[in-house]
């Protein structure tokens, strides 16, 4: 029996799987040769641990393996991406985007580029039409992320990749909370990002997916590692751990994305049934399965997340979630302020049951009320 709280943070990190951790423990100890020193046996050994863990993960994107390149997680995977904008380049991406994305495109800005942020409409979808309408002749790069964690709202990246493929435009994808959780499929995309510890990996590692072909310049340069994309000795035991959770994935994410999808739907019926003055936040189809984005009227979100003392969950992304102040994401898509401050993410994962959303609801109904009450006084 532990007194641990209900984990709903899914979308900030998942707990390492046992399976990916008896895989990555070897790695330690045992193979932990540097896979760059070929020259020896242990060396030899490391390598062939890390072109196999690449054919995996390539496997599971549909891309080839030489498209694949490690790197510390989804944020330099990002920079790295966005890395390739020149001064006298124009870029296209949205107003939901993660800080990784975002603030490297100010960086760009300030150095002489031009930068186009699109406004979402009230379910955070950005559709190709709106990135057609923002083409400039000088528009190198377009970044959309592949689904938001705040709201989990799922971007048509199909549409969108033919779009830029059709007009010569790179295509970028921050695929990071969409990985695992939903099919992703990157025929039309030449960067795509992506981090271990979002799908029940090690935290640490995580990847770009660069089309063949695709120029870029690498952030972190000396070593040459990852044919010079990514210097530095590579986390063998976090790609071992990341491809063994892809694996995982590969296996049970259509099932585990159903499971979820009927707890998530479960939940929301719940609260907005038995509670009143709440206002459900993104999209309610192509959403991702365990996410749930609510607004509680004349109610703080920090108190509210204080009270649910049974549950660990957050205000907004794990980036923001410490930050005091109005969600950038809500308010673009039209929340006030009032609204955003009053919104609680709820974010589901493999260790949630129907059971923990029963409770979810009972103790929302009994904290609202309360907090209500206070703020009434």
């Amino acid at each position: 029996m532990t007194n641990e709280p209900v984990y709903l943070d899914h979308h900030a990190t998942t707990p390492c799987d046992a399976r990916v951790v008896e895989r990555m423990l070897p790695f330690f100890t045992e193979i932990f040769g540097n896979p760059a020193s070929l020259t020896n046996h242990h060396g030899r050994r490391a390598a062939n641990h890390l072109e196999d863990s690449r054919i995996s993960i390539a496997r599971f994107f549909r891309v080839e393996p030489n498209e694949i390149y490690f790197t510390a997680g989804a944020t330099e995977s990002n920079n790295i991406a966005l890395h390739l904008l020149r001064p006298g380049d124009h870029a296209i991406s949205s107003m939901t985007e993660h800080k990784s994305v975002l603030a490297p495109l100010e960086r760009f800005e300030k150095s002489g580029g031009e930068v186009t942020l699109l406004q979402p409409d009230g379910e955070g979808r950005i559709e190709a039409a709106a990135v057609m309408e923002a083409l400039r002749p000088n528009t190198r790069l377009v970044s959309i992320e592949a689904a938001n964690g705040e709201i989990g709202t799922v971007q048509p990246i199909a549409e969108i990749g033919v779009l830029c493929r059709e007009r010569g435009v790179l295509f970028h994808t921050d695929m990071t909370q969409a990985a695992g959780k939903i099919p992703v499929l990157l025929a039309n995309v030449d960067l795509a990002s992506f981090s271990g510890h979002k799908m029940y990996g090690p935290k640490g590692i995580g990847g770009l997916y660069v089309r063949r072909g695709t120029r870029i310049e690498p952030l972190v340069a000396g070593g040459g590692q990852e044919k010079n994309v990514r210097s530095g000795t590579v986390n063998v035991p976090g790609v071992v751990g990341m491809a063994a959770a892809v694996q995982i994935c590969a296996e049970e994410m259509r099932d585990e994305a159903a499971r979820l999808a009927a707890i998530r739907d479960a939940l929301r019926e719940g609260i907005v049934t038995q509670i009143t003055g709440v206002t459900v936040n993104g999209p309610r189809a192509l959403r991702l399965p365990g996410n749930l984005n609510v607004s509680f009227d004349r109610v703080d979100a920090e108190s509210l997340i204080i009270g649910l003392r049974r549950f660990s969950l957050s205000s907004g992304s794990a980036c923001g979630s410490g930050e005091r102040g109005p969600s950038r994401v809500l308010r673009a898509i039209g929340l006030t302020d009032p609204q955003s401050m009053g919104s609680i993410r709820i974010g589901l994962g493999r260790s949630n049951t129907m059971e923990h959303a029963n409770m979810l609801i009972d103790d929302l109904k009994r904290v609202v009320a309360r907090l209500r009450e206070i703020s009434a006084a």
